[in-house]
């Protein structure tokens, strides 16, 4: 097995049909960070997966955009930081 990655996952899609169909998709992958933003830790074949099926979506209302976090990041967090993932102590492997 491939050792995971962190990815930041983000989108603008008008269409409300569209956008909830891929936000439920994301929700099976990672969490929820943001509206339009996920936070997922992902394999390989599971990174694979995700971008095989985004792009059976065919999107015609926006764009998603996938960054891979490597391990030398930092997150700097400004304000009021966000309430940790109910998945925050769990390891979830794509």
């Amino acid at each position: 097995m491939s050792n995971p990655g962190k990815y930041v996952i983000i989108y603008d899609i008008s269409d409300d049909k569209e956008r909830n169909r891929l936000a439920k998709l994301l929700e099976g992958f990672g969490f929820r960070v943001q509206e339009s933003a996920f936070e997922c830790l992902l394999t390989r074949p599971g990174r694979e997966r995700l971008l095989a099926e985004i792009a059976a979506q065919e999107l015609e209302t926006g764009f998603v955009n996938i960054y891979r976090i490597n391990e030398k990041s930092k997150v700097i967090t400004l304000g009021q930081p966000p309430p940790p993932s109910p998945d925050a102590d769990c390891l979830f492997l794509v």
